[in-house]
């Protein structure tokens, strides 16, 4: 997110410029069991909680997992799976990427 000050007025005037193209970064990112797709505003959160991610010290750090590869920015943890926000089933992190998207390494 980019602020900028207008210049040309007398007083005070920020202008917040938002990127259109956000989303584009998780076009090749869909849910392998309803093909949903995510976007950059949607979060997870970082909780060990009972699903297939075996147990660990989780710090409840809110993010977007597909912009960080899966790894929680508060403590690092390397997420193998991730819970689809639309039909809430879990699948593995990596099988979110669809073939040839940039997070599919």
């Amino acid at each position: 997110m980019l602020f900028l000050k207008d210049g040309r007025k007398t007083e005070d005037v920020v202008v917040e410029i938002t990127r259109l193209d956000d989303d584009d970064e998780f076009e090749g990112i869909r849910c392998p069991h309803c093909q949903w797709r995510p976007s950059s505003t949607d979060r997870w959160s970082c909780y060990s909680n009972g699903g297939p991610e075996p147990p660990f010290q989780s710090c409840g750090t809110t993010w977007n997992t597909f912009s960080t590869k899966g790894r929680c920015p508060g403590c690092s943890h390397q997420w193998a799976w991730t819970l689809c926000l639309r039909c809430v089933e879990w699948a593995r992190h990596v099988d979110w990427y669809e073939r040839g998207s940039s997070g599919h390494d």
